[in-house]
């Protein structure tokens, strides 16, 4: 496994995880103290992070670093990158129309 695509799967991992949380990027990167962009590249498995990142999302998370690696390389890439997002739902209830006429 390269490092690159080491990024990728540990990233994937965090997604799932974030998700299970029911956070979007954007709360999850504000609670965290980062920036939204830079989160969202760690996700995609794009940004080259430092361990204080790591471990600051592994904490947010609640899960150890052990898991998210041991995750990540048990992790079949090509059905995780196929697999649809779960986002957490974000604006007006289902079902639930606009009061705009036109």
């Amino acid at each position: 496994m390269t490092p690159r695509e080491l990024q990728r799967r540990v990233g994937i991992v965090i997604r799932r995880h974030r998700e299970r949380l029911k956070y979007s990027q954007e709360d999850f990167a504000n609670a965290a103290d980062m920036h939204r962009s830079y989160y969202s590249n760690i996700e995609r498995g794009t940004q080259n992070f430092s361990l204080t990142y790591l471990l600051k999302i592994s904490r947010m998370l609640n899960v150890s670093l052990a898991k998210l690696f041991d995750e990540a390389e048990t992790l079949d890439l090509p059905n995780a990158i196929a697999e649809p997002h779960s986002p957490p739902r974000v604006g007006r209830p289902k079902g639930r129309k606009s009061g705009w006429r036109f």
